[in-house]
């Protein structure tokens, strides 16, 4: 049987093949002069970027990646570019497919970003794409108007007043981790392995104060937990794919590390969507809210205080600010407190000095609230410098909606900024020469800028939990340096953290807890 397509291929006379031939030279002619020029010429001569101080041991088709996973840290090279270029605002690298990209390491240009204009600086569409499934769409991922109008709806349930009335569920949580390290040390010898468990801590700490549900973790892991670490501890080929998926669409494909993401974020959010409906039927049924039986959940107050307004959080938009605060709220929680921990084992002089300040505190108050725990000035040093050697929040994307000058340099619109709080912590330009040192006492007199500590960033995008965060970290350090003495269990290994990652955090990490008489 003839094909008419075929038929009519070989009869295309001799000059239109050879038009056909022009037009396919042409075309690679000009693939490939557009190559150059974006490879070749544009960033050495032509952008507004190439005077800043930029590396240059990049691939020119995936950047700085390989540099950043053969560095067995998340945080480098980016800190090592920060001390060689101690006095420079910005650094320019980079990344995919010789994408030009900013590294903030001053303080004015972080200052730019953060506070000055920071809705001309939106998330940028990989970070989106990479993200919302796992965190939701929230404050996060909102922008502009819709930002403002949220953060001031969201204010409340982070106030000083409410967080107050936390002080309670922080403490009862610290006590059931004092009870969990008395079982390790009657069953273990008291050797706790500390990531796994800062991790059930801190998720059953928000499953009460952002859902008013109770987890038990440090029992028997929940399948929030579950989940969880399948999504942000995957192996090996998982953590490769979480972070291509930023710039290629690989998550369709028939991949056991796909299908296991995929079951993973779906049920994540079929356990939230079921605690929502059915938390949103109680209160508008009068049966559950705040004010009928004293729940303070933040759940409940947004489900209220949205409900008797004429334009009510449509099932999504509670969804994602629930899972902002339960992904957000405790994989940087258990962060801190491992870090925390790792700073009391490697200083025993700053652990005894700590426990010292705890112990006046509770000659005078026993049952301590929130302002005896505030005024403890040197556990407020200790946990700022925990924040600040080891950031657990490591990493943040911005992306230009607009041409826009930064620290007097000209940034063209769609340019992609990285902000990465350790950068500006052990910038030397910044901290001295000793940043890179554990030193509480820094902050006996504490008059630097703001912007030089960023954990939580700065600015109105700043993480609204801040004070949250604080506080939780706050009480739980006094109940473990009241009743525990903490020593490396692990003097001879080297930490090895998860890499890449968002989260500053060792794969594992474990310390030995004995009883204090």
């Amino acid at each position: 049987m003839q094909n008419p397509f075929v038929d009519t291929l070989f009869q295309i006379p001799a000059h239109d093949s050879v038009t056909v031939v022009t037009i396919s030279t042409a075309i690679l002619c000009a693939i490939l002069l557009r190559a150059i020029y974006v490879f070749r010429i544009y960033p050495y001569f032509v952008s507004p970027l190439r005077h800043l101080p930029s590396p240059n041991d990049h691939h020119f088709l995936i950047g700085q990646a390989l540099n950043q996973i053969r560095s067995g840290s998340p945080n480098e090279p980016y800190i090592s570019w920060a001390k060689r270029w101690p006095e420079a605002e910005m650094v320019r690298y980079f990344s995919f497919l010789n994408t030009e990209t900013i590294l903030v390491t001053g303080l004015d240009a972080l200052r730019h970003v953060l506070s000055a204009k920071p809705y001309s600086f939106v998330k940028p569409p990989f970070y989106v794409k990479l993200l919302m499934p796992l965190v939701g769409k929230g404050l996060f991922f909102s922008e502009g108007e819709e930002h403002k109008h949220q953060r001031r709806l969201m204010g409340v349930p982070f106030s000083v007043t409410k967080l107050k009335l936390l002080c309670p569920v922080f403490q009862k949580k610290a006590e059931e981790l004092s009870a969990y390290f008395d079982r390790q040390i009657e069953t273990k010898g008291g050797v706790v392995e500390a990531v796994s468990t800062f991790t059930s801590l801190t998720l059953d700490i928000i499953g009460i104060a952002a859902l008013g549900v109770e987890l038990h973790n440090l029992e028997e892991p929940s399948r929030f937990h579950e989940c969880y670490q399948q999504v942000f501890d995957p192996p090996a080929v998982g953590q490769a794919l979480f972070v291509l998926d930023a710039i290629f669409p690989i998550r369709w494909m028939p991949i056991e590390a796909n299908r296991q993401f995929r079951r993973a974020t779906k049920e994540l959010r079929g356990l939230v969507r079921d605690i929502v409906r059915q938390r949103v039927k109680d209160v508008t049924e009068g049966r559950k809210g705040i004010s009928d039986t004293g729940r303070q959940d933040i759940l409940t107050y947004m489900i209220e205080q949205t409900y008797t307004t004429e334009d009510p959080w449509e099932e999504e938009e509670l969804m994602g600010h629930i899972l902002n605060m339960l992904s957000a709220g405790h994989e940087t929680s258990a962060s801190g407190l491992q870090w925390a921990t790792y700073a009391l084992v490697k200083h025993p002089a700053v652990q005894d000095r700590l426990r010292a300040e705890v112990a006046e505190m509770l000659k005078q108050t026993p049952t301590p609230g929130y302002y005896e725990i505030e005024s403890l000035q040197y556990l407020n040093s200790f946990c700022k410098e925990v924040l600040r050697v080891w950031c657990p929040s490591n990493l943040s994307y911005r992306y230009t909606a607009e041409d826009i000058v930064v620290s007097g340099v000209l940034v063209p619109k769609g340019t992609t900024i990285t902000l990465m709080p350790s950068v500006i912590h052990h910038n030397p330009g910044i901290w001295g020469d000793d940043a890179d040192e554990f030193k509480p006492e820094r902050w006996d007199q504490d008059g630097r800028d703001p912007h030089a500590f960023a954990p939580f960033l700065q600015g109105p995008r700043q993480c609204i939990g801040r004070a949250f965060a604080m506080l939780e970290f706050k009480i739980i350090m006094v109940e473990m340096v009241r009743k525990f003495l903490f020593e490396d269990a692990q003097a001879d290994q080297e930490l090895v953290l998860v890499n890449p990652s968002n989260i500053l955090l060792p794969k594992s990490a474990f310390v030995k807890v004995s009883r204090l008489e």
